[in-house]
């Protein structure tokens, strides 16, 4: 705990610094209370206008929202181990980086931690899949703190600097995007969001059928898996050349 807790400390310190830092880590908070606050004014101005009921694409959004944080999550703390101004930063304060090895599964834990604290809060606040219970949510919120490493790993073990690792966080925005159009989009258009997890996680909470739910956050766990483990390995072949 003294170890996790130093290094988040330190991080913070790192993103208190950098402006760019300091926008991806809000932009979640951002829209979890635009969607608390102003989605339904905007809902109620929308209907008293044209009729439409834009409250039913009300967990559509929360949805994506909420599964944008573990997205962020992983993309802020893989910007911070890709800053080459780190060491400098840190120097100034009283916490020591942790190097290699140490640094990176130090970091993984943290994202992780970060993601399933603040994923758990999100879904109290905007409760996205009404009706659901704990143990659903549970098992969702484990299944997305997932998403952060395998972001994370994704970035850093094909990026130099952070000029690539924000190249290369465009590039995830198509798991993302498999979200919202991979539950409109009917058969046979939707096995083109096959390959996201975030589409699996998004079905096994939405499902009402607990043995579906269960292989739809299995084949999600799969694919993070398997992700985590490739990324891991290049990131440490790529810093032991």
């Amino acid at each position: 705990m003294r170890r996790f807790k130093s290094s988040f400390i330190a991080d913070m310190k790192i993103i208190s610094h950098d402006a760019m830092l300091l926008v991806t880590g809000l932009i979640p908070l951002v829209l979890i209370l635009l969607l608390k606050f102003v989605f339904p004014l905007i809902s109620h101005l929308v209907f008293l206008k044209s009729g439409f009921i834009l409250d039913k694409y009300y967990s559509l959004t929360a949805l994506t929202i909420v599964s944008l944080i573990p997205v962020f999550l992983g993309m802020l703390y893989a910007f911070i181990l890709l800053d080459e101004n780190d060491l400098e930063i840190i120097e100034e304060s009283d916490m020591k980086p942790f190097s290699g090895k140490n640094s990176l599964y130090m970091r993984i834990l943290v994202t992780a931690s970060l993601s399933f604290i603040l994923i758990y809060i999100s879904i109290f606040l905007i409760n996205p899949v009404p009706g659901e219970g704990w143990l659903r949510t549970l098992f969702v919120v484990l299944l997305l703190s997932l998403q952060s490493p395998f972001v994370f790993l994704f970035i850093v073990s094909l990026a130099e600097n952070k000029t690539e690792g924000f190249a290369l966080s465009k590039i995830y925005g198509f798991f993302l995007i498999t979200v919202p159009l991979g539950l409109v989009l009917h058969h046979p258009w939707n096995y083109l969001a096959f390959f996201s997890p975030l589409y699996w996680i998004s079905w096994a909470w939405l499902i009402p059928t607990q043995a579906e739910s269960l292989i739809y956050g299995a084949i999600a766990t799969v694919i993070t898996s398997v992700g985590i483990i490739i990324f891991f390995r290049h990131f440490l072949r790529k810093h032991a050349s």
